[in-house]
């Protein structure tokens, strides 16, 4: 029961669109420009870097507070990522499609395996200036972060497992992108702008 709870917990957060609203906020709908994507990256891309940054950071939340308060009330912490990333992935508002979940995951990895999420994220960073493709940096990161955390022992068995699925996810996620980066038809950005 505590499980279920503590997934309900997450799932409740992820489903708020925050970057969406923020969208919305500035008169556009990130539904009908760009990728389609209701997350922080598209937002940045059709709003700029200030919106970037205030959907990353409020994306990321909506990964870190469930999984603060699951283990405030002392469930399985993995449970409320889940529900997190889900929520934000399969969003129920928008008929399941939401967005790639890379945001959310920050705030989870924040939340659950800190350490392993700030190598993580310079992975992220070396691969985005290696190539200035976003996605590939993003699955990149999705990949490393359960890796790191088995290598250097953070977290917990159940921890790890979901950490594992998590990158699943966000592979799925971006598969469309995936197929574009084979076909050598994936644009690279620098800071938003298409190099």
């Amino acid at each position: 029961m505590d499980s279920f709870i503590s997934f309900i917990i997450g799932i409740v957060f992820g489903m708020i669109p925050f970057s969406y609203i923020l969208g919305k906020l500035k008169g556009i709908d990130l539904k009908k420009v760009g990728s389609g994507n209701i997350g922080a990256t598209n937002l940045g891309r059709q709003a700029g870097l200030a919106f970037f940054i205030f959907g990353l950071v409020l994306d990321g939340l909506k990964g870190l507070i469930p999984v603060l308060i699951a283990n405030n009330l002392g469930y399985i912490t993995a449970f409320a990522g889940a529900g997190a990333i889900l929520g934000h992935i399969f969003n129920p508002i928008f008929k399941f499609r939401g967005g790639k979940g890379v945001a959310t995951t920050i705030g989870v990895g924040i939340g659950i395996v800190p350490r392993s999420f700030l190598i993580s994220l310079a992975a992220w960073i070396v691969i985005y200036l290696m190539t200035y493709i976003v996605a590939l940096a993003s699955i990149g990161f999705a990949i490393t972060l359960p890796l790191i955390s088995l290598i250097i022992k953070e977290a917990t068995f159940i921890d790890r497992i979901f950490l594992i699925i998590m990158a699943g996810l966000i592979i799925f996620a971006h598969r469309s992108n995936i197929r574009r980066i084979i076909r050598k038809e994936e644009p690279k950005y620098i800071l938003w702008r298409k190099k």
